[in-house]
């Protein structure tokens, strides 16, 4: 009796199994996007009661119980669209983890996120882990393999139109070309002055390209460790796409070449 009731119920959950319908990357990426947007919706109240001057904005403890699920559901379901090979749920899921506060271990997770993302066509992913990821530079190691290997990406990637065109505008989390950083925040309406932050950060497909000829301008060097001639191509096409020179690398960079070309 045993061994009938063993096999029947083995057999019964093989064909649920065999039944239940599998979610595809699009539809958990449309459930994030739903989610995104409720997160969204929330967020502008908060900025209009702040606008409104109301004395307590704070989040209850349910209310942050129930924001923190909301962001959990959107990690999960945009890991779920990444697992599937959703490129956006890749660089979306990499931008919401890209948070200066969070472990090295996720700083690493996100920068494979922003790999995975860039491999896959998407310049803005390219973008996004050049910010986090090349340590190499920030360390002055010009000729470093995984930094020359990004450039070699932003390379390739400006030579034809981005295949994720149709995605675009995306937001990112930092701009070299379109938002001066350096800007500090204001200590009223500081809600609205985030939101504005975010809304300047939502670059174009031609933003993303002006910030990777910068970035390319001001990080490419020649064998003799010098900037020369190319460096300014790549900058004078940035500037030719918007890119603005907030702290005038772009004029020290034109100088270093001038004086370099004069010896």
């Amino acid at each position: 009796m045993k061994v009938i009731f063993a096999c029947t119920l083995f057999f019964s959950l093989l064909f649920s199994a065999a039944c239940e319908r599998v979610v595809t990357p699009d539809e958990y990426f449309a459930i994030a996007k739903r989610v995104a947007a409720k997160i969204q919706r929330e967020a502008d109240e908060r900025i209009r009661r702040e606008a409104a001057g109301e004395p307590d904005i704070t989040y209850s403890p349910e209310q942050l119980r129930n924001a923190e699920g909301d962001v959990a559901a959107l990690a999960d379901n945009l890991k779920r669209a990444s697992d599937g090979g959703h490129t956006l749920a890749t660089y979306f899921l990499a931008n919401l983890q890209d948070n200066p506060m969070f472990s090295e271990r996720t700083r690493k997770e996100t920068c494979g996120l922003y790999q995975k993302a860039m491999d896959q066509g998407l310049l803005a992913a390219a973008i996004g882990y050049y910010h986090l990821c090349d340590k190499a530079y920030e360390r002055f190691e010009l000729h470093n393999a995984d930094h020359l290997k990004l450039l070699q990406s932003l390379e390739q990637m400006l030579r034809k139109p981005d295949v994720h065109s149709d995605a675009y505008p995306l937001a990112a989390k930092h701009s070299l070309c379109f938002l001066d950083d350096a800007e500090p925040l204001p200590q009223q309406g500081r809600m609205a002055a985030i939101r504005a932050r975010a809304v300047a950060l939502v670059l174009t497909e031609e933003q993303y390209r002006a910030e990777a000829n910068y970035i390319l301008a001001l990080t490419r060097v020649n064998a003799n460790d010098r900037p020369d001639r190319q460096n300014i191509v790549y900058l004078d096409e940035a500037e030719a796409l918007g890119c603005n020179d907030f702290h005038g690398l772009g004029a020290m960079m034109r100088n270093a070449v001038n004086a370099s070309s004069k010896q």
